[in-house]
């Protein structure tokens, strides 16, 4: 109980970090810029940011504590490109938005890619051996940020895939965003999810650290209780009842 009291209201804090960002998106960013309560409960809770924040935990936290440089031939070579990949596609958004499909841009742009790729990887290893410094920058959070990336564009495809074939629901369509896959994922929610995941992570989960060890474990237990009990009820009555 201990535990699971300790994940529960982490996943909490997430899903409600996420509801907000939603709204937030919504209300200020997306056209025609008014409030929406986002996803398929009541109450201001987007589990998938909960479940989300605690996969990314269970993979990443360990790996955010260690220090990982460009001396290991691996990090370097994996930091090198993703940061190269990432400014460079960023760069093709803005320059060239309409390209919808990924295909599309390995297309146009790949050759573009590849040798860009190949000159910084070139360029920063003879910097790597000449100076000494250079082997030592730490790169964990480079790493943590691309990691985030491909665990998070899992998350959200397979959801979208459940939610549409299970519960015939559509929460998001990206058919016509940049370097959308089937219409699920693309290129602009990763990077959003990958930057607010790295913020959090490195902002948010620490003072949990530190909060919750010190909560005492019986007033642990009955705030999980009091936010469980009534998301629980709002899933049943918002979700499983419609279903059936």
């Amino acid at each position: 109980m201990k535990k699971i009291s300790d994940y529960y209201i982490t996943f909490c804090v997430y899903a409600l970090i996420g509801w907000l960002y939603e709204v937030l998106w919504m209300w200020f960013v997306v056209p025609p810029k008014h409030f929406i309560n986002r996803g398929v409960l009541l109450g201001p809770f987007l589990p998938i940011y909960g479940f989300g924040a605690l996969i990314l935990l269970l993979f990443l936290h360990k790996f955010m504590k260690k220090k990982h440089t460009l001396d290991n031939n691996v990090y370097f070579f994996i930091s090198i490109v993703a940061l190269t990949t990432f400014i460079y596609t960023t760069v093709i958004e803005y320059t060239t938005p309409k390209i919808y499909n990924v295909l599309n841009y390995l297309k146009g742009y790949g050759i573009g890619l590849l040798i860009t790729n190949i000159i910084v990887l070139l360029v920063v290893y003879l910097l790597k051996n000449k100076f000494k410094k250079v082997k030592n920058i730490d790169v964990t959070i480079i790493l943590v940020f691309l990691a985030i990336w491909i665990i998070t564009t899992l998350i959200e495809y397979i959801s979208h895939f459940v939610m549409d074939k299970c519960f015939n629901v559509m929460l998001w369509d990206y058919t016509k965003d940049f370097l959308n896959i089937n219409k699920r994922v693309n290129w602009d929610a990763s990077r959003n999810f990958a930057i607010g995941g790295t913020f959090f992570l490195y902002t948010v989960q620490p003072l949990l650290d530190k909060i919750l060890p010190k909560a005492k474990d019986k007033t642990k237990i009955i705030i999980a209780l009091i936010i469980g009990i009534p998301m629980l009820l709002d899933f049943v009555f918002h979700v499983v009842l419609k279903v059936i």
